[in-house]
């Protein structure tokens, strides 16, 4: 008995993918039961395949987070604002079309496979911003002190519940045109100031430990 279910079953899930119906009927209830499962499942995994399948538009270019991590380090030596002042928006400047005066920023390649919108641009610099303070962090952690580590972690799940209550607050008090373009705006600025201070810190430990290395016997 279960052997003639099995076999129907696996008639059914082959006459299903041929789309043979005649051949769904002859293989009886279990073979019925397993077509109707695919007749409604199969769209949806085709769906799921395409959209795997296509590109995201708010996807980084590896030309951008190259791009990112040069101009840091031709600001290596400002403040965090002084270096978001720098480096911060000319993704989003480039990405728009926009010309620049900074020689770094002119040689990034053009971008044809992203619309030119600034939501999509906005949240593409975002996400580079992002990545760089997480890995700010991470360095920041493995160099800090052991009592270091908790006020660390604390600082940075504070700093991700104020930006994202803050940018909220952003887009709500704008006008409703506005609201969005200002929550990215305001989400990207807050990332890239936090990313920043943490490489500054970060640096900063680094130059104790070599500091001390060159002071030590």
């Amino acid at each position: 008995m279960r052997e003639d279910a099995a076999a129907g079953m696996n008639a059914a899930l082959i006459a299903a993918a041929r789309g043979n119906a005649g051949m769904v009927r002859r293989v009886g209830r279990a073979g019925a039961w397993v077509a109707m499962l695919l007749a409604l499942l199969l769209p949806g995994v085709a769906a799921a395949q395409a959209r795997r399948g296509a590109p995201d538009p708010a996807r980084p270019h590896p030309a951008e987070r190259a791009w990112i991590e040069a101009c840091v380090l031709t600001a290596q030596a400002h403040p965090p604002r002084a270096a978001f002042g720098r480096c911060a928006w000319r993704i989003v400047s480039a990405c728009q079309g926009e010309a620049s005066e900074s020689l770094l920023a002119a040689r990034l390649p053009a971008m044809p496979d992203r619309p030119n919108s600034l939501t999509l641009c906005t949240q593409a610099e975002t996400t580079i911003w992002q990545g760089q303070m997480e890995r700010w962090l991470r360095e920041t952690g493995l160099l800090a002190t052991a009592e270091a580590q908790e006020p660390l972690r604390r600082a940075q799940r504070a700093f991700l519940a104020y930006r994202d209550a803050a940018c909220i607050a952003e887009g709500l008090l704008s006008a409703p045109g506005d609201a969005e373009a200002h929550r990215l705006a305001c989400r990207l600025e807050q990332t890239a100031l936090r990313a920043l201070e943490l490489k500054r810190q970060r640096d900063e430990i680094w130059l104790a430990i070599a500091a001390a290395s060159v002071d030590g016997p």
